[in-house]
């Protein structure tokens, strides 16, 4: 339940629509203002965007926005310091500052849209903060009582584009949310969601002036990790990272998803190592942002299969004596990298620094090393994996389909060595030996790497074209095009399917 609540609660940003009567003229710049303040704090710079804030909000003192932004802001700076409390107290004042302000205006006038907006997102933050202390039936409260706010503005305005995207955001997640959380909801009488209907009020706030890069954020959650669709996921996850490149956070988010969710380890490392090198040239290279940054490189440099390159980026962490979840998770692959070179004896070493952490999941993955040992035969298909990876970059076709059918040879439980050599029997017309591989990859599970599942359909699709069953074949190069896990050569070899039956003698022609 937290990741979802907790992305309801993050949406309600930047509720604002105009005011009635003679103030509404000059609301405008009033929230050109707040977005200036605001794209600070989505560059890394809470306290700049927390003191502009306080400048505007002294300037307009009855609007609760203001009051409101500033709570945001502030929730911002908290869930970066997840070990610190202090700022809980702070927090719940200014939520019940800009709830305040807006009751006074509602005392007023009960049909202040305004108000009612920033209210409802108020309520969006405190549930927020709740969700991130673990309090459950806290945060359910104040979402409920945000989507009361929200429901009045639609009743007065239909087409409130800030309204429709926070009750989006309920539909979506009140449909989604795992069972325990549902039955909550359902004890505490809250209303049910529609999936479908929240998913489309969300995708149309991202064009929103003043509220799309929350509606950026949350697609990236949406499709990252309920919709499990990394490809559209890709796509908010790179624009926050150019649109705010000041914040390491954005950065290091899009590492981590190309990495981890479509197997790009080498453009995940790309990422992470422009982090590093700008922390250095900042001279804050043994900073946090600088240890993460070597930590995302590091994974991304072992998934790839260069061991060494890795251990040299994680062996400052380990130096610097990092402390906490870093300097576990850093033991653990350094661990990890020696082992993947044969050398057990110093990997242990490693994976004991890496057990007596406080990292839950860290310590156990090192535990679980300790007792268990890579097999001779992982480790050597490892190796032989990451030269054939590297003959493939390379151009030369033969000799990468030499050592990926050595390294299925070594280790047959590889799943990217054996979608080589399956692709490779149906370059060489070998149906018959590609056939079952190919059933075993379409059915298997959650594939390292991701992407292994979009090249089996691909060569699936092409087994239809040399069985005779175009149809079906025209069908699979089109849900390859759906989801290509951002693979341009997929992608090429997928249109060209649509457009050419696959053939041995075509494919030969290409390579």
């Amino acid at each position: 339940m937290k990741r979802g609540a907790a992305a309801l609660a993050l949406a309600l940003a930047h509720l604002a629509a105009p005011a009635e009567g003679a103030r509404a003229a000059a609301l405008p710049e009033l929230d050109r203002r707040y977005r200036q303040a605001l794209d600070l704090l989505y560059d890394g710079q809470a306290d700049g965007a927390l003191a502009r804030l306080a400048r505007i909000g002294a300037e307009a003192e009855d609007d609760p926005v203001g009051a409101y932004l500033e709570a945001l802001a502030l929730c911002w700076k908290l869930e970066q310091r997840p070990d610190v409390s202090t700022l809980d107290r702070e927090l719940e004042r200014r939520v019940q500052r800009a709830v305040g302000l807006a009751d006074a205006r509602l005392g007023r006038d009960p049909d202040d849209r305004r108000a009612l907006l920033a209210r409802g997102a108020a309520h969006g933050v405190a549930s927020r903060l709740y969700l991130f202390r673990l309090k459950s039936r806290d945060a359910a409260r104040a979402a409920e009582r945000m989507r009361t706010d929200l429901m009045a503005v639609q009743a007065r305005e239909p087409g409130n584009v800030d309204a429709r995207f926070g009750l989006g955001l309920y539909d979506y997640y009140m449909d989604v949310l795992p069972r325990g959380a549902k039955v909550l909801r359902f004890l505490m009488g809250m209303p049910g969601g529609d999936r479908r209907r929240g998913l489309a009020a969300i995708e149309a706030a991202a064009a929103s002036t003043l509220h799309d890069v929350e509606a950026q954020v949350q697609l990236y959650e949406v499709y990252a990790f309920y919709e499990e669709d990394p490809d559209r996921a890709l796509v908010p996850a790179r624009a926050l990272h150019a649109r705010y490149p000041g914040w390491a956070l954005w950065a290091l988010k899009r590492a981590e998803h190309e990495r981890d969710r479509l197997g790009l380890y080498a453009a995940s490392a790309a990422v992470a190592r422009a982090v590093l090198e700008t922390e250095e040239e900042r001279g804050a290279g043994t900073g946090p942002a600088a240890a993460l940054a070597r930590l995302s490189l590091g994974e991304s440099l072992l998934l790839d299969q260069r061991p060494g390159e890795a251990r040299q980026v994680l062996l400052p962490l380990r130096r610097a004596a990092a402390a906490g979840a870093v300097g576990a998770r850093a033991a653990f692959l350094l661990g990890r990298s020696l082992e993947l070179e044969g050398d057990r004896e110093g990997a242990a070493a490693h994976y004991r620094t890496a057990a007596s952490g406080g990292d839950k999941e860290v310590r156990r993955r090192a535990q679980r090393a300790l007792a268990t040992p890579l097999a001779a035969g992982e480790v050597k298909a490892g190796q032989l994996i990451g030269q054939a990876r590297r003959a493939r970059e390379a151009g030369d076709v033969a000799e990468s389909a030499r050592l990926f059918r050595a390294a299925l040879e070594s280790w047959p439980r590889s799943l990217e060595a054996e979608l080589r050599v399956a692709e490779d029997e149906l370059h060489r017309g070998l149906v018959q030996e590609a056939r079952p591989r190919l059933r075993r990859l379409v059915e298997a599970e959650r594939p390292q790497p991701p992407w292994v599942a979009a090249w089996a359909r691909l060569l699936r699709a092409r087994l239809h074209d040399m069985d005779g069953a175009r149809a079906d074949a025209v069908v699979g190069y089109r849900h390859v095009l759906e989801a290509p896990f951002a693979q341009d050569e997929l992608r090429r070899a997928a249109t060209e399917g649509m457009r050419h039956a696959y053939g041995p003698a075509r494919d030969a022609k290409a390579r």
